[in-house]
């Protein structure tokens, strides 16, 4: 029957990939605005140690993660990088050796 490699769902369908990894990093945003307002009350008795800036920024530094993520995820949904991990990296291929 030759070769046949099982194609992984990433393969299949890479922009369901790619919405996964956005929605979970942008999931993320609420929690770590979380933890920073308890750490800034945590800082309170200790003056204004930290400046106003500092969620807006913490905010777009997240949105960059989220977008550079998701890019990443899609390019790994590539068959061609696929094709590579197989060869040269089989522990990182996204369902491990070909079926026989």
């Amino acid at each position: 029957m030759g070769d046949h490699l099982a194609v992984s769902t990433q393969e299949r369908n890479p922009w369901a990939a790619v919405r996964r990894t956005a929605v979970a990093v942008f999931a993320l945003i609420p929690v770590v605005n979380a933890i920073a307002a308890a750490t800034l009350d945590l800082l309170k008795p200790f003056g204004d140690a930290v400046p106003t800036w500092v969620f807006p920024a913490l905010n777009g530094i997240l949105v960059a993660t989220a977008l550079l993520a998701a890019w990443v995820t899609r390019i790994l949904a590539l068959p061609v990088v696929n094709d590579w991990l197989r060869r040269f990296l089989p522990a990182l291929a996204p369902e491990g050796k070909p079926n026989p």
